[in-house]
């Protein structure tokens, strides 16, 4: 059954319009029953001048951030550095527009592999192409995602749970892309992270060290809690601080990794790590769901109808539904994070001494 006569066979049940983002104008529109969700996609396919332009933005952003981290002055990159990020953006972006997504993005993966054991530094050039069209990718599938409030509903016959997890999979996906970017940036590169993450890896060590920071389940759930907490409201200015967040402990984990004995890093990591990594992941896909809620928020109110009022109405409607996801996400990150700073600071020694000896220690003949 295709996705009109589903639409029609709930006519009767939800009267409720599809809203949508349109590429092409960036604008909030709505739309009868009568008209499909995958009608919506067709007419929006061919992205106008304004889909290259964010793919550039982002481009330009993330490879003046990666030059800020070896303190190169941004004048010194706008000759030749920044017009070559742009190029290979516009190219990466035209191949996706005409149907081939896959194969450029792993044309350009393979080439970001090859130059960095011939040139390290232009490597940078081909993975910021690739990150900026892999996050617009995500971002344009959270706003067409038909499970989401802001359609109509055609999966009620699927349980709660699974409802959730179509709502935030795109945002959690964005959040772990982003997260995994960043830290192999920042294994591969630590020297040219070094200078952002350095204090912080050494106020933490000096902390541990004289006393403050301690190892206890309490202290630890309550510093990681906190973190996630301020990635979570930093969906509030429009995911900045939610970003800011996530890239910087990622390139810190990318960087200890690097500096240290990789065995000694993960032997002692882990145990803990893996389950505070993925609500650290959690807490950014939810900072983005927060901001998406604001976007919704925003165009109820600019929405020009004789019933603008009734509209307005159910924006904040589906805004409230999608900050109780938020809240919902909140909860499971909170038993995440006690669960692992139970383990950090009562497991994650003995364990890691365990699998450190089961590597180094020669084996009995």
């Amino acid at each position: 059954m295709n996705n009109e006569n589903k639409i029609n066979q709930q006519s009767t049940e939800d009267n409720r319009p599809i809203i949508f983002f349109n590429n092409n104008n960036n604008s909030v529109k709505e739309k009868n029953e009568d008209e499909t969700i995958q009608d919506l996609k067709n007419k929006n396919e061919h992205p106008n001048i304004l889909y290259y332009l964010t793919t550039c933005i982002i481009a330009v952003l993330m490879y003046s951030f990666c030059a800020w981290g070896t303190n190169v002055a941004f004048t010194e990159i706008m000759d030749l550095e920044l017009p070559l990020v742009i190029l290979f953006t516009i190219i990466l972006t035209s191949c996706v527009i005409q149907g081939y997504s896959k194969i450029s993005y792993s044309l350009y993966l393979i080439i970001s592999c090859i130059m960095f054991f011939i040139t390290p530094s232009y490597t940078f050039f081909f993975a910021t192409a690739l990150t900026s069209n892999i996050v617009i990718n995500y971002i344009k599938r959270i706003f067409y995602n038909e499970n989401d409030y802001g359609h109509v509903d055609t999966g009620k016959s699927k349980n709660k749970i699974i409802k959730y997890f179509s709502r935030m999979k795109y945002y959690v996906l964005l959040s772990l892309v982003l997260f995994i970017i960043f830290l192999i940036l920042g294994y591969f590169y630590a020297s040219i992270f070094q200078p952002i993450v350095l204090p912080s890896v050494q106020g933490l060590n000096e902390g541990v060290q004289q006393g403050t920071v301690q190892l206890e389940t309490i202290s630890l759930f309550i510093n990681n809690f906190s973190v996630a907490m301020n990635m979570i409201l930093g969906g509030l200015y429009f995911s900045t601080t939610t970003l800011y967040l996530l890239l910087f402990n990622a390139l810190v984990i990318g960087y200890v990794g690097c500096t240290t004995d990789l065995v000694y890093f993960l032997s002692f990591t882990l145990p803990h790590g893996i389950i505070e990594l993925f609500a650290i992941i959690l807490a950014g896909g939810a900072g983005f769901r927060v901001t998406h809620a604001i976007f919704i928020l925003i165009s109820g109110i600019t929405i020009k109808k004789e019933n603008r009022s009734d509209k307005f109405v159910e924006h904040v409607e589906i805004c409230c539904k999608m900050l109780i996801d938020v809240l919902v996400m909140i909860v499971i990150i909170a038993i995440l994070l006690l669960v692992a700073a139970y383990i950090e600071a009562n497991l994650t020694i003995p364990i890691g001494k365990g699998l450190y000896e089961m590597v180094y220690l020669p084996k009995p003949i």
